[in-house]
């Protein structure tokens, strides 16, 4: 629905006429009726009054979904073909098209920035991170987006060297003593209680493999070193268990033989 059908909507339900609107506004009640038929539109600046006239939001006088928008980022970011195994130079491009369409969405830029960093081994992008993770944090009030922009500030800094700033970035970062799907686990029942459950288990293993590929690096103890491994190694059949991680398990698979796992650290 265009700006003028959606006015005269608003200005039918209210029961006023184009004169009265039109004195509210102080303009003349041939504008009002040139919105209405399409002739023309309302100047931005009147948008607001417009808006307290017909006592609701700009987004519904606008004719403006957010929950549509939601849909189709997600959607999009599901086609983009990003994460484990994927290309992220095809993703960050695609994904940088779809911007076009939502500039600044915040979802969009985290994916971005995220694609970024599996760029950055060499530091070429480093500077680029940076601004992008500035920019998704001055606009975003999605508190889980947030915090990922803040961990890849973080690591973001610390490779370039640059502990202070990776240590202020990472006390923005709140420690959380519970987590959704922990509590959904503990008050759910039935299927939705064992998703949760398999989701926190495989988060969990997810976290102490990272620990332990770190521990190892810091490690010297033959015999230290070859528990370990075997404690990697049982951690990595544990996960095997979930056919919906299984990728994932793969990849982290790979980096633990490779050593560089946790390279983005070093």
């Amino acid at each position: 629905m265009n700006i003028g059908a959606k006015i005269k909507l608003l200005r039918k339900e209210k029961k006023v006429t184009q004169e009265a609107l039109a004195e509210y506004l102080h303009i003349s009640s041939q504008a009002v009726s040139k919105w209405e038929t399409g002739a023309s539109s309302p100047d931005i600046d009147l948008l607001p009054k417009l808006a307290i006239f017909f006592g609701t939001s700009l987004d519904h006088l606008l004719d403006f979904d957010q929950s549509q928008v939601n849909a189709a980022v997600e959607a999009l970011v599901a086609e983009c073909g990003r994460g484990s195994g994927g290309d992220p130079a095809k993703s960050e491009a695609f994904l940088r098209k779809a911007l076009e369409k939502y500039p600044n969405n915040d979802l969009l830029l985290t994916c971005i920035l995220e694609d970024m960093q599996e760029q950055n081994a060499d530091g070429s992008r480093s500077a680029e991170i940076v601004e992008t993770g500035e920019r998704v944090l001055a606009c975003t009030r999605d508190d889980e987006l947030r915090i990922d922009v803040l961990r890849i500030l973080a690591e973001t800094y610390h490779s370039m060297g640059e502990q202070a700033m990776a240590e202020y970035y990472v006390n923005q970062i709140p420690a959380l003593h519970f987590w959704q799907y922990e509590i959904a686990a503990a008050v759910k029942s039935g299927k939705e209680r064992m998703d949760h459950i398999e989701k926190v288990e495989c988060l969990c293993i997810d976290k102490l493999i990272c620990m332990l590929a770190m521990r190892k690096d810091e490690e010297q103890d033959a015999q230290r070193l070859a528990e370990i491994e075997d404690q990697a190694r049982a951690l990595f059949s544990f996960l095997k268990r979930y056919p919906s991680y299984e990728k994932i398990t793969a990849s982290m698979e790979t980096g633990w033989n490779d050593g560089d796992l946790m390279e983005i650290y070093r």
